[in-house]
């Protein structure tokens, strides 16, 4: 009894914690845009990672700021941005004390890109990049809205419990119309890849601000009332936009470490 009551102590603290659900992608979403980022490195870039990663890839750390997360609450705030969605948009007075996303993108690319920099630093910089890029694709880690979206409880696909947790608009995003596609991670990565080649689609500028617009407008777009019914045709109607996004964060990825490891 006593256990239980401890967690349901710790259950009401976090809900009052901001994002703390907020996982952004799931870590099959995280996989597959590094995926994408690993097919557009340039070769000497491709060198120079191997140090950090070994025999692995970039999606064998694509998780990893995730999985330490719970041990250093302190970095909670770096995976998304509180933009007021009845904003025009970012502005810095969303990024206190450079605790944000955005910020934390610039910092670590920075840091990743500093020969000078201790190699335990340099690594450390390369896991959470490869993680916040993909963040700041998911569109509800820039609204600042019911937390991102956590607090608009949804049904989806008639259900409405998402694996352990009751169904929220930003789960939905995380993992859920992920996992609707009934695609496994590299399949779906090769998919994205045809979809890229396809619309000749390109990363555009390393601008974590427009990244954030960008997600921004695009969360405004698929904004839902709370109870909504997440069926089918918003699937449909999401999808290419998911699939867009998931795109962008992988030629996102790999530009920024192009760029940082040019020298």
């Amino acid at each position: 009894m006593g256990l239980r009551l401890i967690r349901a102590g710790l259950a009401g603290f976090l809900l009052l914690l901001p994002h703390f659900q907020a996982w952004a992608w799931g870590s099959e979403g995280h996989r597959i845009i590094a995926d994408i980022a690993w097919d557009h490195l340039d070769d000497s870039t491709l060198q120079k990672l191997r140090p950090y990663l070994g025999d692995n890839d970039l999606a064998s750390i694509s998780t990893w700021a995730d999985d330490i997360r719970s041990g250093h609450p302190q970095t909670g705030p770096w995976h998304y941005v509180d933009i007021p969605s009845d904003t025009s948009g970012y502005q810095p007075k969303d990024c206190p004390d450079d605790n944000c996303v955005v910020a934390q993108i610039d910092k670590f690319a920075r840091i990743l890109g500093d020969p000078s920099q201790p190699f335990a630093a340099r690594s450390e910089a390369l896991k959470y990049l490869v993680h916040f890029v993909g963040d700041l694709s998911q569109p509800f880690h820039a609204m600042g809205d019911a937390r991102g979206g956590n607090d608009i409880p949804v049904t989806v696909f008639g259900s409405a419990q998402c694996g352990e947790y009751a169904c929220n608009l930003h789960g939905v995003w995380d993992s859920e119309l992920i996992r609707h596609s009934g695609l496994r991670e590299h399949r779906y990565a090769r998919q994205l890849e045809e979809m890229i080649a396809a619309d000749h689609l390109a990363a555009g500028p390393t601008d974590p601000v427009a990244w954030a617009n960008q997600s921004l407008q695009l969360a405004k777009q698929a904004w839902v009332q709370p109870q909504a019914e997440i069926g089918q045709a918003y699937y449909e109607r999401e999808r290419p936009v998911v699939d867009r996004q998931l795109a962008l964060a992988g030629l996102r990825l790999a530009q920024v470490l192009n760029e940082e490891l040019k020298n």
